[in-house]
């Protein structure tokens, strides 16, 4: 008699506990020593079994990475409810995304990693949801109608704004600064809300 294909459930719960059993040989060896072969036996299984639920160890990695990145997500969301204004929540979002990258390194190193220079493409479309609450607030805050490119331009400023820091604060290079992720700021540097030429001074 065959044996009862798997429901949809019961493969999330082996992609999981794979998951983990990568993640663990990652954390002590690196990701070079990834194979399925080892996640495998540490997860009690043939090899032949779990490439059932993966192609390839390109595809354990990719599966850890969106992991990471639903994570960022996570937590930018809880952030983004922290207040009704606008502009305190693009600081909040701030603030939350160098708290994640210094706290959580190893998921910010996984969610941002490439293969062959580029993330995979999944990963960049759950990036591009993680930043949906930095789109919403900057929509909110600009004074005046903005087309849609502008509002990517200026979300891609403040973003690149983050994640600059995280990585000098990773690096030792920021010491005790702390950055500024105030809308007023933004609206200085990137166009967010209504710009005035005394914004401008003090920004440059």
């Amino acid at each position: 008699m065959p044996r009862k294909p798997l429901t949809e459930d019961e493969k999330s719960v082996v992609r999981a506990k794979a998951a983990v059993a990568a993640r663990r040989i990652i954390d002590e060896y690196g990701t070079e020593k990834v194979t399925i072969r080892g996640i495998a036996k540490e997860v009690g299984m043939s090899a032949m079994s779990l490439y059932t639920y993966f192609e390839n160890k390109a595809d354990i990695l990719a599966y850890l990475q969106a992991q990471a990145v639903d994570e960022l997500a996570a937590d930018l969301a809880d952030a983004a409810t922290s207040s009704k204004s606008a502009e305190k929540i693009v600081a909040a979002l701030g603030e939350a995304y160098v708290e994640f990258a210094e706290k959580k390194s190893d998921e910010f190193r996984l969610a941002f990693r490439t293969d062959e220079g580029q993330m995979t493409g999944a990963a960049r479309e759950s990036l591009e949801l993680a930043l949906q609450p930095l789109r919403d607030a900057v929509s909110k805050s600009v004074k005046e109608a903005r087309s849609p490119d502008e509002i990517e331009r200026i979300v891609t400023g403040i973003w690149s704004g983050w994640h600059g820091y995280a990585l000098l604060k990773q690096a030792g290079c920021v010491g005790g600064q702390s950055p500024v992720f105030d809308a007023k700021t933004a609206a200085a540097s990137f166009g967010l809300g209504k710009k005035s030429a005394k914004a401008a001074a003090v920004a440059h």
